[in-house]
């Protein structure tokens, strides 16, 4: 007898698109259904049709964009009741990642996720303004687009909720 279908839900923030195209790569990875909230678009106040959330998002100046830390801070309660994951991207490695979830989201989120993945990162400076793409020209010395998305990382999530 097969057992139940798993619902997903990836809720995530993304400024030049690198977070949304890391949580589509998450979703064609995941079994059962995976529906996705991008925050700029959409809005969603109810988790009990979910088994697992994601949140995703990325780093700018060690913060992660308004919308996710607001909703995060607003739905902690719900969160915190479901299967739960942090996904993001930034530049930075290795203990970085791990301080950027604790000073971005609520304590309980970060304690309570089973999974917390950092998933590289991508540079995309045709989506910049002409401030941006001259701030990391100057000082990043950035000539051009680039991407270090870890796709190993996005399969080893997803095959992690899988699992579960």
């Amino acid at each position: 007898m097969k057992g139940k279908e798993m619902n997903h839900l990836i809720i995530y923030s993304s400024k030049y698109g690198a977070v949304e195209k890391c949580a589509k790569l998450i979703q064609e990875r995941l079994d059962g259904t995976t529906q996705l909230i991008n925050l700029k678009t959409d809005s969603v106040n109810d988790f009990e049709a979910y088994d697992t959330v994601l949140i995703g998002g990325s780093v700018y100046a060690g913060k992660f964009q308004e919308a996710l830390r607001k909703f995060a801070t607003d739905h902690q309660d719900g969160l915190c009741k479901k299967k739960l994951g942090i996904f993001l991207l930034c530049k930075d490695e290795g203990e970085k990642v791990q301080e950027y979830m604790e000073s971005n989201l609520p304590k309980c989120i970060v304690d309570h996720a089973q999974v917390k993945v950092h998933l590289g990162h991508e540079i995309n400076l045709e989506k910049m303004n002409f401030l941006e793409k001259t701030l990391l020209k100057t000082f990043f010395k950035i000539k051009k687009s680039y991407s270090q998305i870890n796709q190993d990382a996005i399969s080893e999530l997803a095959n992690t909720i899988n699992a579960k």
